[in-house]
């Protein structure tokens, strides 16, 4: 459902919790910067375990559903699901963020990645490492 292990789930909970905690410390429910009062979860929150926020998320992510559909399954309205995705989707990537697990963004990042780990050699497009000229091309 969620395209993790149950180990990499497990993982990636306790440093997403600690990372909604952080975040909730300078952010509001609304994504506003907090001024007043400090973050204190409800007693009956939707959402009450770190495990449940990010089973949300990810699933949120993963299934592609509409927010009318996922507030179904976890017994919550549509705005509810709206605000809900917004917070935790942010984040999810300062944790991934954090762990240096974000996906490359453009194809010159990707192309420094694939050179670290595999040894290729880093070019500014990677895309098109194999798409040399041949016997048949008619470019000079």
């Amino acid at each position: 459902m969620t395209g993790l292990t149950p180990e990499e789930f497990a993982d990636l909970a306790g440093h997403f919790g600690h990372m909604f905690e952080t975040y909730m410390a300078t952010h509001t429910m609304d994504g506003y910067i907090r001024e007043y009062r400090r973050y204190t979860p409800y007693r009956n929150s939707p959402l009450p375990t770190d495990e449940d926020k990010l089973l949300f998320i990810l699933s949120f992510l993963r299934q592609n559903v509409i927010q009318e559909v996922h507030g179904q399954i976890f017994s919550m309205s549509q705005s509810n699901v709206s605000k809900w995705a917004h917070i935790l989707h942010e984040v999810l990537n300062r944790t991934l963020a954090a762990q240096q697990l974000l996906p490359a963004r453009t194809a010159a990042a990707m192309g420094v990645e694939m050179a670290a780990s595999d040894g290729l050699p880093s070019t500014d497009s990677p895309l098109f490492i194999t798409t040399g000229l041949n016997d048949r091309s008619i470019a000079r």
